[in-house]
């Protein structure tokens, strides 16, 4: 693949914005499975212990002949498999690409290979002009021989095998664990190796060899590579799961494999990566037919005309049926690699790319407009202190108020735990709980239409956090010191025309002391739906702080994406509340644009809140243009907590639920839409402003974490 295949991603983001463990099992043979077979943990061993050793040398003495028994002479395999190209933005990944493959394969001893690619489909859903490479689409054969390359040489080349002569000289071992697979006619013992270079330094694979005891057969390789092994400064990491079966009690033959390639850009740190992954299976072997030709010396990849793979139609799975989740089984044993492959190495060993970097987080930290800060430009850094720890610096001068505003964040990663450290020094905040826009938004909102859709105050102090991994889902847990402070209006009109501006709403100043919690977790599919939850907290101390208070809210999301359907849809319904003595930046808004449009922004607030959005979607020329059937509905109240901070912010609770529809059109690649709202009810008593018409441009909120 191309180096610029991140930076492919990148740029069309921008443009748009201006733009897991079985060994493998098979119908006749069976397969090393932790999950699956009797398990007898062995005793642990130090680095080259002589048992570790002799099953390492079983391991090279075994691969002098083909899958470990002379006595195979040829085979043929039906493969088929899955490649996704997805980008993530912000820990957040959309597929950009999807690809489905067949192959035919050929096998003839010593070491001829042909592989066919006899069918191919795909669909992009996000503007890409990736190519894989040939490798990315093929199966691995004896475990790559004895010097390992990927990408065709251009992401790894030349990196000796774990099992290949010479790797005593090169590797340590050690014995990890032992697992008995059952067999028609014996009882096989798998041994576990682990292995990392004796020199770091060196390009080299660390992970760990599965080595059946009786043939030494490796029947399975998991694992990832050093950073001197990583010939693209642009790669990050990548982890490989080869899983083989054991057919007609001889032979340990490629039955899966597993594939992730983690990519940014090398010399900026931006909230931007691309993955690739792929699955790739052994539906059937052949190993008694006799051949229908003679292969050449090597081995080789091919592929039929572009209108015979169109025409292939005997695939056994979807298009969308290979790994896309994170609760994937394949996903899972790849960061299995990834995460044992840190406990045997210093971290630093294992990270692809460049140490220091420009950094930014995100766009607008660039360049942005707001009316508290006039004109803004900014900049940072970041330097990788190994694979789990990093170091960012960024600040930014406003024009309006002619100061600096800071930022800076240590990150730590241990195994599953992730933990953060913030600093801010005159940080830019948001009254208000839900997102009206992104940064860009903002920023082009100011300048077109007089109006940045934010009530903004500023902020001092810091931040400690932990996160982890918890049934399926992540908790994140926080410890907040915080000044908060009102802003003023420092741009009088609009920079085109001469409207002039929205008065800067006050807030409550003074210390926040908080503790505050964050919990999702995906609650699986039904009725072709992925379900998911979020809850939230927040808690802080008057007897420490400023402010005595507790909010939380609770969120469920249901998402049906246009997977090989032309028709998707989406809920969300968020439900809060807050008690204690709440001050004026922590009310629930609704009104206008992010929450009910058609209304006036932000007119309605309190401290207990329902809105539910909705949007049902149609492609009707894809990828170019889809029509979208939106809805909301939203509901403020005030009890005794939020009645005096409402009083002094200047809003009321709704009268009742309030409604708003409309229709709109998303356009290349849904990134832009194009939406006319309507809010639905009439004004009452009491609250004069009814429903109106209102058109929106807006960019796909997928993006806006990155914008």
């Amino acid at each position: 693949m191309a180096s610029a295949l991140t930076t492919s991603l990148v740029l069309g983001v921008l443009a748009a914005v201006a733009a897991r463990g079985a060994v493998g099992q098979s119908p006749t043979g069976s397969a090393a499975s932790p999950s699956d077979t009797s398990s007898a943990r062995a005793p642990q061993r130090a680095w080259d212990a002589p048992g570790a050793l002799a099953i390492a040398g079983r391991a090279i003495a075994a691969r002098r002949n083909a899958y470990a028994d002379s006595s195979l002479r040829h085979f043929s395999a039906d493969v088929q498999g899955h490649v996704y190209f997805l980008g993530e933005l912000r820990g957040e990944r959309e597929i950009v690409r999807a690809d489905q493959v067949a192959l035919e394969v050929y096998w003839q001893a010593p070491d001829r290979a042909l592989q066919t690619i006899v069918g191919r489909r795909h669909e992009v859903r996000l503007p890409t002009h990736i190519k894989y490479h040939l490798d990315h689409l093929s199966l691995v054969l004896d475990n790559f021989g004895d010097r390992i390359k990927l990408g065709n040489g251009d992401e790894v080349w030349n990196v000796l095998h774990p099992a290949a002569p010479g790797a005593l000289e090169v590797y340590t071992y050690r014995l990890a664990d032992s697992l008995e697979i059952r067999v028609r006619d014996r009882v096989a013992r798998v041994y576990e190796l682990e292995v990392r270079p004796r020199d770091p330094e060196r390009a080299a694979v660390v992970g760990s060899m599965f080595v059946d005891r009786q043939t030494g057969a490796i029947a399975r390789l998991r694992i990832t590579f050093t950073a001197a092994a990583y010939r693209d400064p642009d790669l990050e990491s990548i982890a490989l799961d080869l899983r083989s079966a054991f057919w007609e009690g001889r032979y340990w033959l490629p039955s899966e494999q597993q594939l992730e390639i983690r990519r940014s850009l090398s010399w900026l740190d931006f909230p931007v990566h691309s993955i690739i992954r792929t699955r790739l299976e052994v539906l059937d072997y052949d190993l008694e037919g006799e051949p229908r030709f003679e292969l050449g010396a090597g081995e080789r990849v091919a592929s039929l005309p572009a209108d015979e793979l169109e025409r292939y139609g005997r695939w056994q799975a979807p298009l969308y049926g290979g790994p896309i989740e994170e609760s994937d089984r394949s996903i899972e044993d790849l960061g299995a690699a990834l995460d044992r492959a840190r406990t045997l190495v210093r971290p630093t060993e294992l990270a692809g790319g460049e140490r220091l970097q420009v950094a930014l987080p995100d766009a607008s930290s660039g360049l942005r407009a707001r009316r508290a800060e006039g004109m803004l430009v900014g900049g940072g850094g970041r330097v990788r202190l190994g694979d789990a720890t990093s170091a960012s610096l960024w600040g930014g001068y406003a024009t309006g108020i002619e100061r600096v505003e800071a930022r800076a964040s240590l990150d730590h990663a241990l195994g599953g735990w992730d933990a953060r450290f913030d600093m801010r020094l005159h940080g830019l905040e948001d009254v208000g709980f839900f997102r009206p826009a992104s940064g860009v938004g903002r920023t082009l909102g100011l300048v077109f239409e007089g109006e940045d859709y934010s009530d903004p105050y500023f902020e001092d102090g810091g931040r400690v956090s932990i996160a982890h991994a918890v049934a399926g889902g992540r908790v994140e847990v926080g410890a907040s010191v915080l000044r908060q402070r009102g802003a003023d209006l420092v741009m009088q009109t609009v920079l085109v025309g001469s409207r002039a501006l929205r008065a800067v709403r006050p807030i409550d100043e003074g210390e926040l002391l908080a503790l505050d919690a964050r919990f999702e977790v995906p609650l699986g599919r039904a009725l072709g739906t992925a379900w998911s939850a979020g809850l939230t907290g927040e808690a802080a101390t008057g007897a420490l702080g400023s402010f005595g208070f507790s909010r939380g809210t609770l969120e469920i999301r249901g998402e049906r994406q246009g997977l090989g359907n032309p028709w998707a849809w989406s809920s969300r319904l968020t439900v809060g509340f807050a008690g204690g003595d709440l001050p004026a930046q922590r009310l629930f808004l609704v009104g206008g644009r992010g929450t009910l449009p058609g209304y006036a922004f932000r007119m309605w607030g309190g401290d207990r809140v329902a809105l539910w959005r909705g949007e049902l979607s149609r492609a009707v020329v894809s990828p170019w243009v889809r029509l979208r059937l939106i809805g909301a509905a939203g509901w403020t109240d005030m009890s005794r907590a939020g009645e005096a901070a409402a009083t002094r912010f200047g809003v009321l609770q709704t009268p009742g639920v309030r409604t708003s529809a409309g229709l709109g059109l998303g356009l290349f690649y849904d990134l832009l839409r194009v939406d006319v709202m309507r809010g639905l009810e009439g004004p009452r008593a009491g609250d004069p402003r009814g429903g109106e018409w209102e058109l929106l441009l807006s960019l796909n909120p997928m993006l806006w974490d990155i914008l």
